[in-house]
């Protein structure tokens, strides 16, 4: 220590170094939560206990380090070299959460769903958990008591800096796995840093106490157990807040990697700046009353939020996703600084007025009581106050949380302005739950009502009819996950591959929603068990009570099994069961669903079936880009090589296709076209009218034959979509912004299949490559008519002609459920 150190006050060296080290500390610490979840789910699987465990360890491990800060605390240089230490524990304990997904040994999925975040996630988030108190510690100066405050909010400015350059900067071009090695130099650099301040710091033994609590005058040491309650509580309820707003912003939002990037974005920025107010905050109200008032504040504009929000986008309205990149980001953010920004702000002066004047053993124990509250409050939010009371009920009993920190801050001194306060704010609560219980959670078109909205981790989900009873299933707001007018199409997805198999017993669907495609698996006779892996529970809820008249009531059937669980990590666990797996439609853009089309995914698949075993996945061809699809494609043969599509519908504008192909390599020439005749003839022999298909395609061999289009040529030259690169979602989720490559769908659909029929016609009977090539004249007459052209008189004139005879012949067929706009009708 030199002269210019007199009593231990830090050299500006230090305190300027403390700031750089707790910016990048933040940062990182950030972006390896968020990939630590991401690569804990790839291991895992999506399922809802998998992030509440997940989670869970990441909040108990920063606990755990703010405990250990309390039990040996550090000052001076002691801090420094421990602040160094604890940042190269954190880099080096990532290493084996980033890289578990190629070496974790196989276990019972509820012995690893519980022991894997224990092992990969609790130490180096303990380790995280030690870095704040030790540099509190290392600038301990009884005269700089905001200092922690503003080392606070400059680590949750450096969290907010991580998250962005990982999700909109990093991720997509390098990968998880290369992202994750630069944010462990990081941790590298910082660890640097730290031992250089410790090398000419100051040398204390242990740390200075703090002078004052933080949050009155009176309230005597940090020690007071009040304090770390209050702690507690402001954590509960900032965590409680998160989840409920994202869900919120989900339901107006696209639902990508980058959505929910963008709200957790807008929560730090409100809670940075909150932080860095507590001073001016403090002198405008005075020690004894900033932190009441903070409450007061926080509490009423979180009754008010939910007011805000559906005001703000008159109900539910969604913002549109045609706009391009920059103004959808714009009005993002305007909604959210709306709705959103101001709670998290005036929530966020709490924590670090608890915080002033902590040196490192009193802000250890704020931080340990302040992380184990916000894991109770997130999971309350998720798993009760969601649930149970909705989108907007749950924020407002969350403003019971601020109220109870209002109560317990003023208690002591109430005064007759602060009764009427009291008052105010207690009728103010009750207005909004009373008001708030008739809000909407999903925005109806003009003629539908809201059958059964529910909340759940996965998000909103609802059941909604139309006046033409018409019933769907809606998930957050934009999605439907089937629908009872789509039953034909949703059981022909099944219908195909277990025909072109010609012998299932054994059938996998990944995915449920309505039920659709289970239905139609049902009426097969030789299919022997059927399981649906479904991730929504309240969707399969939805299902059995609502559809099955149109699901042909599969979930009584005693073939079906529904599996609630991440279909991915499901079916890769089963070793040779399936004689066909069905990938149902999903899509890339949605977080987290570019997983089922990797090649982890399909190589599980393929472990999944039995030697002559046959996958289908299903393509939404009008949620793709050509450029996406052909990366698909390219991922689907590194597993599969001897691939051949079909088409599952013939619309111009939403078609969808399906990359079929055999387990043991067999080739669109060795289908067996005896069997898939032979399980049509199955199909229209059922003496049950109540499961017999009308569907004229599937009825028909002649009609299936209609939907193979051929092997397709091998596509240009491109990654691969790991789980390791996010290729596909990060570029999906890009790309839904503005569209500025146009779905594939049309025209060039139109003259891609061309070229597919052509080169792979020889690879039918010759006595169906005329009911294939009407396949290809029934697509050329939809997008005809899509385009208005000219020729479309012509064509339509065609079509009886072109219909293969077998299928205008037969009598059962209801030409209401064929597969596209311009239906033909027979017999005439």
């Amino acid at each position: 220590m030199t002269s210019e150190e007199p009593n231990g006050v830090a050299r500006r060296r230090d305190v300027w170094g403390a700031f750089a080290l707790v910016f990048l500390s933040g940062a990182t610490g950030l972006a390896h939560q968020t990939l630590w979840t991401r690569r804990l789910v790839d291991l895992l699987g999506a399922s809802h206990g998998v992030f509440a465990r997940v989670v869970g360890a990441f909040f108990l491990g920063l606990a755990l380090g703010s405990w250990a800060a309390t039990r040996w605390p550090v000052a001076g240089r002691r801090g420094w070299m421990r602040v160094a230490i604890a940042e190269l524990a954190v880099g080096l304990l990532s290493v084996p959460a980033l890289t578990a997904v190629t070496w974790a040994p196989t276990l019972p999925p509820e012995v690893a769903r519980w022991l894997w975040p224990a092992v990969l996630v609790l130490p180096p988030a303990s380790a995280m958990g030690l870095v704040l108190p030790a540099v509190f510690g290392a600038l301990a100066d009884e005269r700089e008591e905001n200092r922690p405050v503003w080392l606070y909010s400059v680590n949750t400015l450096g969290g907010l800096a991580g998250l962005a350059w990982l999700i909109f900067g990093a991720t997509g071009r390098l990968g998880l796995t290369l992202t994750g090695g630069l944010i462990i130099a990081v941790n590298g650099l910082v660890a640097v840093g730290a031992g250089w301040l410790g090398r000419g710091g100051r040398e204390l033994l242990v740390a200075r106490p703090a002078i004052s609590a933080g949050w009155s005058q009176d309230a005597g040491s940090m020690r007071n157990s009040g304090a770390l309650w209050l702690a507690f509580l402001s954590g509960a309820g900032v965590l409680a807040l998160e989840v409920l707003t994202q869900h919120q912003a989900a339901q107006v939002t696209i639902n990508s990697f980058y959505s929910g990037a963008l709200g957790l974005g807008v929560v730090l920025s409100g809670l940075a700046v909150g932080a860095a107010l507590t001073a001016p905050w403090r002198r405008w109200l005075g020690d004894a009353r900033a932190l009441p008032w903070a409450a007061f504040a926080a509490a009423l504009l979180v009754v008010f939020q939910p007011w805000a929000f559906v005001t703000e986008r008159s109900g539910l309205r969604t913002i549109p996703y045609e706009l391009l990149a920059w103004p959808y980001t714009v009005a993002v953010f305007r909604h959210a600084v709306l709705t959103v920004w101001p709670v998290f702000t005036a929530a966020g002066l709490i924590f670090p007025l608890l915080l002033r004047g902590a040196g490192d053993r009193e802000a250890g124990r704020l931080l340990m009581w302040n992380g184990v509250g916000g894991w109770l409050g997130a999971e309350l939010a998720e798993s009760a106050f969601a649930p149970t009371f909705g989108l907007w009920r749950g924020v407002v009993l969350v403003g019971a949380i601020y109220g109870g920190i209002w109560a317990a801050t003023t208690f002591r001194r109430m005064t007759p302005a602060l009764g009427v306060a009291a008052v105010l704010a207690l009728l103010a609560g009750l207005v909004s739950w009373r008001v708030t219980g008739g809000f909407p959670q999903v925005q109806l078109a003009p003629g539908e009502r809201a059958v059964e909205i529910r909340v759940g981790r996965e998000g909103v989900v609802g059941t909604v009819t139309g006046a033409t009873n018409d019933w769907r299933i809606l998930f957050n707001n934009s999605y439907t996950l089937g629908g009872s007018r789509a039953r034909a199409n949703q059981e022909r997805q099944a219908h195909l591959p277990i025909l072109l198999h010609g012998a299932a017993r054994q059938v996998a669907l990944l995915g449920l929603a309505t039920g659709g495609t289970a239905g139609g698996a049902t009426l097969h006779p030789k299919v022997e068990r059927i399981e649906a892996f479904e991730l929504s529970p309240l969707a399969a809820g939805f299902a059995a009570r609502y559809f099955a008249s149109w699901n042909r009531e599969v979930l009584r059937n005693p073939k079906v099994q529904v599996t609630l669980d991440d279909a991915r990590t499901a079916v890769a666990g089963r070793r040779g069961e399936f004689d066909v797996v069905v990938g149902d439609l999903f899509l890339p853009w949605r977080t987290g669903e570019g997983r089922l089309f990797t090649t982890e995914h399909f190589a599980g698949v393929r472990r999944a079936l039995k030697p002559d075993g046959l996958f289908c996945q299903w393509l939404p061809l009008f949620q793709l880009t050509r450029p996406q699809y052909e990366g698909i494609l390219r991922t689907f043969r590194a597993e599969f090589p001897r691939v051949f599509l079909l088409r599952g519908d013939f619309y111009a504008d939403l078609p969808i296709v399906g990359l079929v192909a055999f387990a043991d390599g067999r080739s669109l020439r060795d289908v067996d076209w005896g069997r898939v005749r032979a399980g049509c003839d199955g199909l229209r022999s059922e003496t049950r009218p109540a499961i017999v298909t009308t569907d004229p395609l599937v009825r028909q061999v002649e009609g299936i034959a209609m939907c193979v289009l051929g092997e397709p040529m091998a596509p240009p030259a491109g990654p691969l979509n790991t789980l390791g690169n996010v290729w596909l979602e990060t570029d999906a989720g890009r790309n839904i912004v503005g569209l500025q490559t146009p779905w594939f769908v049309g025209v060039p659909l139109g003259e891609y299949v061309r070229e597919v029929v052509r080169a792979g016609a020889t690879a039918m009977p010759e006595e169906l490559r005329s009911a294939q090539d009407a396949g290809q004249f029934f697509l050329t007459l939809e997008i005809a008519a899509r385009s208005r052209s000219q020729h479309l008189d012509n064509l339509r004139a065609q079509i009886d002609e072109r219909l293969p005879v077998a299928l205008r012949t037969d009598p059962e067929a209801r030409w209401i459920e064929w597969p596209g706009q311009i239906k033909p009708s027979f017999p005439r």
